[in-house]
């Protein structure tokens, strides 16, 4: 029983750590996938060929270690390169690999990292002059393959012939029977193919160089871009495959002591001895990267990496003092340095940067308070404020996958760190390792790590613009570090070790070791205990207050309703009946309208002290169990808003009602006072006079009883869901505006149609909107004194959902403040004017309540709020 307990938990550890990593739309493509196509091709060796129906090489080696833990079965496709990129264009293929990635491939293409890192070189016979440049070819043939990515590199230059051969093979047949001239291909995959076949006339020449953005320097997994989830599992798998086993192949493949040679040219070389010393600029306070110690030296990773290129070079990099990173990026603008150690590749920065490729990947994470659930998205996070330290790279990025994100820069990580303990930001970004230390060297107790973004941080070195040589120079030693001192230097600085990688076999002697002791006895009360504390925690982050009832006795709470209720503990809660939590008035409201429902309503809550507050209840039932969970949101605030917002709604209804009496009740007095002075004159007026004046009184009172209907059915209005007409409602909006608008000369230019458009809505509520709206219109425009005021309505019909829009001509909303308008209590007017609640009400009546969308954006002439209503919600 034992040894079948340990076997299965063996098992299930080792599907948890392969696949701890996928997100649940990867896991279902997993399923559902019974295999996946993938290509390869007859000869391209040792990346790719095959023999004897079997596929071989590297890339395969690589395929089958990465994928094994996945679920996802392997089925090859064997064909040439040329007959592989058709069947990958016609869907018959799910991936292709051993493939550059070009500018042309890119726009249909979706390319995983790079896999293998590779120094194109150029191939000519052994008595030839060494090739330097592309120049160097001008009228002569070099030979190429259709589909391979040497074709888009050689197009550019026409004075060069192209020689179309089959593979990489008869490419070097001709080169080695003179009737080509020279080719180009991966140092590597040269070397085997020379020695191996004995092509004794052919040698290496120089490294290609990079030509805008034709990169030929890594190879790379790639799928149709409709197709792009396999590539975000085969990077996360890569991801967490171990750096013994990746180092295990490049020996097979490549040799013991394989590490890419640094081959410098003539021009390279000169410059080395030229210079002799380089200004570098690194981030001053970025550990455990990089950073300045007390005596201003270079410490961190970043600077092991330059004490092996100054090994390897011959190259002193000298460290160039700065207080910040952005005075560093400033430094480089002015030339005062001529490149910075790490360094996020962006197309802003392309202007005064050459970079190299990305030597250092790191996971993006959040600090945050204690007492924060775990961030499983950052999508979640919403407008929440986070820091960023200025200039860093990686805020392009994050604004691009989390528009939503509202960045607060700061000057380096002890400042945002700061804004998080004060609770002046929501939490602070940057890589796992250099949080984890700062939490731990600055002994930072009240902040943790409380998610991973989905993105990671490639870093690169920068070389000035103006020091092209130098940037391929520092290329070249990044190529020459292998993995194993890649780990070495890691392995030095990051305190925390953020292990992908698994190592199965300690995993097995671990669990061999104690499950002999303990399985039996301790396992499944550990798991309860870890369910257990996991929702305690859960339920204790939440703002609501949850209460579980069995029996409708309390057995459970968490410390939202210690507080919302006013006990003590949750100890004191305890035992505590269900009707103690409730009014008498909302009592028989909650047992006959949702006792067999999970509804939410609103009712009055009760707490300890017998006080009562407005919430929204609502209720599950475990009925199997006789078990209540209840939940309770206090929205005392919401009323007092609600109460505050009605008010001022009735002043300006007041204002509105004045403005259209004040004509009426003028041509009243005219007839009246008319009447009397000509009894006063003693001027006997004729019958047909005084029943003309009495008819325009009787008319005009006729028109003031009709106005108080018009407001008393706006005021009184059931606030119910139901059908109703648009063009009804808003006639009945401009009735009750428009007197306003004219006593102050403002333009109503209504462009809304007189048709028929029906559409379900709760009655009342989108009026309290438009004209809430129009009457911030209103007072923009005498705020700001426009000569010749105007307010503009139109409507437009959408496939599902209608768009209103208000536009006046009042010079439009500063952009500092016009993200803040909805906000409870923002105003810009005097606190005798407004409350800074309408927009905010507002706001929360079109989203919440009528389901849609209100937004506003600033316009040539003015503001122009956006209302988006669908015709039905439920």
């Amino acid at each position: 029983m034992i040894k079948l307990l340990f076997i299965l938990l063996v098992l299930f550890l080792n599907f948890l750590y392969a696949n701890h990593k996928f997100t649940e739309k990867e896991l279902t493509y997993i399923k559902n996938k019974k295999y996946i196509t993938i290509s390869n091709e007859f000869d391209y060796e040792p990346y790719d060929f095959n023999r004897n129906g079997r596929a071989l090489g590297y890339s395969i080696d690589l395929l089958n270690l990465i994928l094994k833990d996945t679920g996802l079965k392997i089925k090859y496709s064997t064909k040439s390169w040329d007959e592989l990129l058709k069947d990958l264009d016609n869907e018959k293929l799910d991936l292709i690999h051993t493939i550059y990635k070009t500018k042309e491939r890119k726009k249909y293409m979706s390319f995983s990292l790079g896999y293998s890192k590779v120094i194109q070189s150029y191939i000519i016979r052994e008595n030839e002059k060494e090739i330097d440049s592309v120049k160097d070819l001008f009228g002569k043939k070099v030979g190429v393959s259709e589909g391979w990515g040497e074709v888009d590199f050689f197009k550019k230059y026409p004075q060069i012939e192209l020689v179309y051969l089959k593979n990489f093979e008869e490419k070097l047949n001709a080169l080695s029977l003179g009737k080509i001239d020279a080719i180009i291909n991966s140092t590597n995959v040269a070397n085997y193919y020379i020695k191996k076949y004995g092509y004794i006339n052919l040698k290496i020449s120089n490294p290609v160089k990079k030509v805008e953005e034709v990169k030929l320097d890594d190879h790379h997994f790639a799928t149709l871009n409709k197709n792009k989830i396999l590539i975000s599992i085969i990077d996360k798998a890569y991801d967490n495959t171990s750096i013994e086993e990746i180092e295990k192949l490049n020996k097979k493949w490549f040799g013991v002591n394989y590490t890419p040679s640094i081959m410098f040219n003539d021009k390279q070389r000169s410059y080395i001895n030229t210079k002799r010393s380089v200004n570098l600029c690194i981030d001053p306070d970025w550990l455990p990267y990089e950073s300045l110690d007390k005596k201003g030296n270079h410490i961190g990773l970043s600077a092991d990496y330059f004490k092996l290129f100054s090994q390897k070079s011959g190259l002193i990099f000298d460290i160039v003092k700065t207080n910040s990173w952005s005075q560093s990026i400033e430094y480089i603008k002015n030339k005062k340095c001529d490149m910075v150690s790490l360094i996020t590749h962006t197309k802003e920065r392309e202007k005064f940067f050459n970079f190299t490729s990305s030597y250092l990947k790191i996971p993006i994470v959040i600090a945050t308070k204690l007492d924060i659930s775990f961030i499983d998205d950052f999508n979640n996070l919403k407008n929440r404020k986070i820091a960023l330290v200025k200039d860093y790279g990686i805020a392009k990025n994050l604004k691009e996958k989390y528009p939503h994100l509202n960045i607060v820069y700061v000057d380096n990580i002890s400042k945002g760190l700061n804004l998080v303990e004060k609770g002046e930001v929501f939490g602070y970004v940057d890589s796992f390792s250099t949080i984890s230390y700062a939490l731990q060297s600055e002994q930072r107790i009240k902040l943790k790590i409380a998610g991973e973004a989905d993105i990671y941080w490639n870093l690169s070195a920068g070389v000035r613009k103006d020091e092209p040589i130098l940037a391929n120079i520092i290329q070249k030693l990044i190529d020459s570090i292998s993995q194993e001192q890649k780990q070495k230097i890691f392995n030095n600085w990051i305190v925390i070790k953020y292990e992908k990688g698994i190592n199965y076999s300690l995993i097995w002697k671990i669990i061999l070791f104690f499950s002999i002791i303990f399985l039996l006895f301790l396992y499944k009360q550990h798991l309860m205990r870890k369910s257990i504390n996991e929702f305690s925690q859960l339920i204790d982050s939440t703002m609501e207050a949850i209460l579980i009832f069995k029996d409708n006795k309390l057995i459970n709470s968490n410390e939202s309703a210690v507080k919302i209720f006013s006990f003590l503990n949750k100890k004191q809660m305890k035992g505590v009946l269900f009707e103690e939590f409730v009014s008498k008035e909302s009592k028989d409201l909650i047992y006959k309208e949702i006792s067999n429902s999970e509804e939410t309503v609103e009712v009055l809550a009760k707490r300890k002290d017998s006080t009562t507050f407005h919430a929204l209840f609502k209720k599950f039932t475990l009925k199997d169990k006789n078990i209540n969970v209840i939940s309770f949101i206090d929205i005392t605030h919401i009323k007092q808003l609600e109460s505050q917002t009605k008010q001022a709604q009735m002043g300006e209804m007041i204002e509105n009602i004045a403005h259209q009496w004040r004509q009426p009740l003028s041509t009243i007095s005219t007839v009246s006072s008319g009447i009397s002075l000509n009894i006063d004159l003693g001027v006997k007026p004729s019958y047909e006079s005084i029943s003309e004046d009495m008819n325009r009184i009787v008319s005009t009172t006729k028109y003031l009883s009709n106005t108080i209907e018009t407001f008393r059915n706006f005021l009184k209005e059931k606030k119910k869901k139901k059908e109703v007409n648009l063009q009804d409602r808003l006639k009945l909006v401009i009735s009750i505006v428009s007197d306003s608008l004219k006593s102050r000369h403002i333009l109503l230019k209504n462009n809304i149609k007189d048709e028929t458009f029906i559409f379900t809505t709760i009655v009342g509520e989108l009026d309290q909107v438009l004209i809430n709206i129009i009457n911030n219109a209103k007072d923009a425009l005498k705020e700001n004194d426009i000569k010749e005021p105007w307010i503009e309505l139109n409507l437009v019909k959408n496939k599902e959902n209608f768009l209103i829009t208000i536009e006046d001509n009042a010079k439009g909303i500063p952009e500092k403040i016009i993200d803040k308008i909805f906000d409870p209590y923002f105003t810009t007017k005097h606190k005798s004017q407004g409350t800074g609640l309408g927009l905010h009400m507002s706001y929360k009546i079109v989203t919440e309540s009528l389901r849609g969308e209100l937004y506003v954006r600033n316009t040539d002439s003015g503001a122009k709020f956006f209302i988006e209503i669908p015709y039905t919600f439920d």
